[in-house]
């Protein structure tokens, strides 16, 4: 359903407004230009140029009507601006692994979560923009940090309350869009929530940070809580081990043929797309 309307009418109300929320007794909440949290916010960023990490992952979803809960460990390496790599091992058998060159993508999943045999998915990274879930992009967000606003910004506007600043982040679109929202802390300044809505003005994504960690002189999420509402994903991270500017090895943002060597969608149709995987069946006919 569209929400162009709702959104035009956030943003007349949004600019210089006040909201008052119910405070917590006992916690100082102090005031800050919004606008300089964002740059301090990119200032932080900027010290993240690599990050490698062990994450303790714990997935719910639904299955077949019912919601289930997996819990399990995970790497991640982060090369900005757009390379990334997101694996499972268990005793030698990745369940899933996420690739992304900074232009290209591969996600492998593993037939125990794909349903019925090894598939591969594979694709540019410019024609994600209708896919909500496995984007690189958008873990690359939820993970490494990546500079606001996002792209397609014409215009930021603040909203301010009691205990947090929103900041909105808008299309030159007419009715205006919003991209994204990022909320920032009147406690302690961080971004504690981060919103993504698609070209549908649906919330596709919602990022919330726990708390930080001090890694390298940077400030790095410790526990993350990634939301998929259209797919009916969440998973909660806690960052292991983390490593803040390393050089990564370039192997890492290539595909790894090997996977599963009997994943023949990737000889079959090598461009399909995960939108025409889940429409058309794995092997994208």
């Amino acid at each position: 359903m569209k929400k162009t309307a709702l959104f035009a009418a956030v943003v007349v109300l949004a600019a210089g407004c006040t909201r008052r929320v119910r405070e917590v007794p006992g916690i100082t909440y102090k005031t800050a230009d919004p606008a300089k949290l964002v740059a301090a916010y990119n200032e932080n960023a900027e010290k993240i140029p690599t990050l490698s990490a062990q994450l303790e992952m714990t997935l719910t979803y639904k299955e077949e009507g019912k919601q289930k809960q997996r819990t399990l460990d995970a790497w991640l390496d982060v090369e900005k601006p757009a390379r990334l790599r997101l694996r499972h091992d268990a005793l030698g058998r990745d369940l899933f692994y996420v690739v992304s060159n900074g232009t290209r993508y591969w996600v492998g999943l593993d037939k125990a979560i794909s349903g019925g045999e090894d598939t591969v998915y594979t694709g540019t990274l410019a024609g994600l923009e209708g896919e909500s879930l496995f984007r690189p992009d958008r873990l690359l967000a939820a993970f490494s940090l990546a500079k606001l606003p996002p792209a397609g910004t014409t215009e930021s506007i603040p909203e301010v309350y009691n205990d947090r600043y929103v900041m909105l982040f808008l299309d030159g679109s007419a009715p205006r869009r919003v991209l994204a929202k990022a909320t920032f802390s009147r406690v302690t300044f961080m971004l504690s929530r981060y919103e993504v809505f698609d070209e549908e003005s649906r919330l596709a994504l919602v990022v919330e940070y726990a708390y930080y960690t001090g890694v390298a002189g940077a400030e790095l999420p410790g526990a993350v809580v990634i939301t998929w509402p259209l797919d009916d994903l969440t998973v909660a991270a806690k960052v292991r081990s983390a490593k803040v500017g390393a050089e990564l090895p370039p192997r890492l943002w290539e595909f790894d043929a090997g996977w599963r060597r009997d994943a023949k969608q990737m000889e079959l149709n090598p461009t399909v797309t995960i939108r025409e995987y889940r429409e058309n069946g794995s092997q994208g006919n």
